[in-house]
């Protein structure tokens, strides 16, 4: 057996798991420590870590570490979330705990925070025969600092989305004056309504059978449904949310305090907890809820041990990944016959070159997603005026792409210097596969077909006398007639005209749809 220890510094508590293991299946927790803190509170407020805050840190690590020495620990996993990385004094924190404990701590971003979080949801739901095979399942961590939304459908990935919506992050967002008074629901629903807008229209024709919960605070939301908190897994009705959801809605927080006999600083929790669940409830009208009780120091023991004693589990969650870089190349309708060429042909380079280049499989799985996202910049939606090299580059960081995957994408036409060896092998395979022969002829009749569809369904149109498809398909200019259409039906043509478009076309970005109406008076004086 090897003994691992893993650590996370989180917005409210930092903890410590030690375990044994022999391969995913023989795993044994030895010890557990869990420490309350007010972390993300200070850093969501003040944007700093206090000093008296980084002298407890390092001395309870300083504890910790000593825990480790007792049980012999030979690997160790220190990671922080949220409110370390949020934290402008982040770099003397992590100093401090260097230099008083030896420890080096990793800061994960958030598009990584949640993914660790759901590989140990999914591992869990696996356990119960949940495996989202043939129906889909919609995920939904709730940190303190941050809100992770992931869609799972036929065991792929097709929809991840990260919001900076956690409930202590509510909380601090109003003072306490505002939280204690009766509009604060009526704020607090509209705050939450506008920020799920967008991912409202990306799921609004998904198939879910399951909602999965899971997160710090529901812990206390099955403590007010007299439910047990120590459950690995529970399933709710949703008709049980609403009766609680109905009865906080009525109350305030002295009145929460009161019914349901908590302490203030968990009260205060209690209504941006209800009112963030009934807001996803709304996304997914489902009749059964299902809460884990997974954290996320489960995750970093779960990505530490599979992949490093199970290669078909490694296999697994890279095969997770690019399945969630192939609906971001889908989004932004990536010409998928050249993609998949220049993937085939990258990974072939690769293998010939990996070995005497020192590159491992991890490198592999990089130059795959590499290949599949080079063209992402060809649909701008903000900058046509960049190249879309550049812009696909600028995507990628606007996603937390790994740099060299960035400076892949933004080097395959020369616009930025290359540093990674991503870079040559993804150019060198753009080029073979663009000289194919037929290769620019497919994709200049496909452009010149697209422009004409726009202008042909514009002309379908009563009163249009005129269309113009300008700046390669991303605007379109109706030309109506003054005698037959008033500013009232232009207006209303446009939206039309809009939507048309959205449910029959596919087509890459955005298109504006721009209708002119011109009245002419012209007299002649003799």
């Amino acid at each position: 057996y090897t003994t691992f220890a893993a650590i996370h510094l989180g917005s409210e508590m930092i903890s410590m798991q030690i375990v044994e293991y022999r391969n995913m299946n023989k795993v044994k927790v030895i010890e557990q420590c869990n420490h309350r803190v007010k972390l993300g509170e200070e850093t969501f407020k003040n944007k700093i870590i206090p000093f008296s805050m980084v002298s407890e840190i390092c001395e309870l690590l300083q504890g910790y570490k000593r825990l480790m020495s007792e049980y012999g620990v030979e690997e160790c996993s220190v990671q922080a979330t949220t409110a370390v990385r949020e934290a402008l004094n982040q770099v003397f924190l992590l100093d401090q705990i260097y230099i008083k404990t030896g420890l080096k701590v990793k800061v994960v971003d958030m598009p990584q925070e949640i993914y660790t979080k759901y590989t140990a949801i999914r591992q869990t739901l696996r356990s119960e025969g949940i495996n989202g095979k043939d129906y889909g399942m919609l995920l939904m961590d709730i940190s303190s600092g941050g809100l992770g939304i992931t869609f799972v459908d036929d065991e792929k990935i097709k929809y991840q989305q990260n919001f900076h919506v956690g409930i202590i992050r509510i909380k601090e967002s109003f003072n306490r004056n505002q939280r204690n008074g009766m509009q604060f629901n009526l704020a607090l629903t509209e705050f939450l309504a506008s920020t799920m807008g967008p991912v409202r229209e990306a799921l609004k024709d998904a198939n879910i059978r399951y909602l999965i919960l899971s997160g710090t605070e529901t812990e206390l939301l099955l403590q007010m449904l007299g439910l047990d908190t120590q459950a690995k897994v529970t399933r709710i009705k949703a008709e049980e949310f609403m009766e609680l959801f109905n009865k906080v809605h009525k109350l305030n927080l002295p009145q929460i305090i009161k019914v349901f006999k908590i302490k203030e600083s968990v009260a205060e929790l209690v209504l941006p907890t209800i009112l963030l669940y009934e807001q996803l409830l709304a996304l997914v009208p489902t009749k059964e809820i299902i809460i884990t009780a997974d954290r996320f120091i489960d995750g970093i023991q779960l990505l530490h041990i599979g992949p490093k004693t199970d290669k078909e589990y490694a296999a697994e969650l890279e095969k997770e990944q690019l399945s969630l870089i192939h609906n971001i190349g889908e989004h932004y309708n990536y010409d998928v016959k050249h993609a998949k060429q220049v993937e085939r042909l990258a990974l072939a380079m690769f293998d010939k070159l990996s070995k005497s280049h020192g590159m491992d499989e991890h490198c592999r799985t990089l130059v795959q997603a590499t290949a599949l996202l080079h063209d992402i910049g060809k649909v701008p939606d903000e900058e046509p005026e960049l190249p879309h090299a550049l812009y696909g580059m600028k995507l990628a960081e606007k996603f937390k792409e790994k740099p060299d995957i960035c400076n892949a994408i933004g080097a395959h036409h020369d616009e930025v210097e290359m540093t990674s060896l991503l870079a040559p092998i993804v150019q060198v395979c753009d080029a073979i596969s663009g000289a194919r022969p037929g290769a620019r002829r497919e994709i200049v009749e496909a452009y010149i077909k697209r422009l004409n569809d726009l202008e042909q369904l514009a002309m379908a149109y009563p009163g249009v006398t005129k269309t113009y498809a300008i700046q390669a398909g991303r605007e379109l200019r109706v030309i109506v007639g003054a005698d037959k259409i008033d500013d009232k039906q232009t207006e209303n043509l446009s939206g039309e005209i809009a939507k048309k478009i959205q449910d029959e076309m596919t087509y890459p970005g955005q298109v504006k749809i721009t209708v002119i109406r011109e009245t002419r008076a012209v007299s002649y004086a003799k």
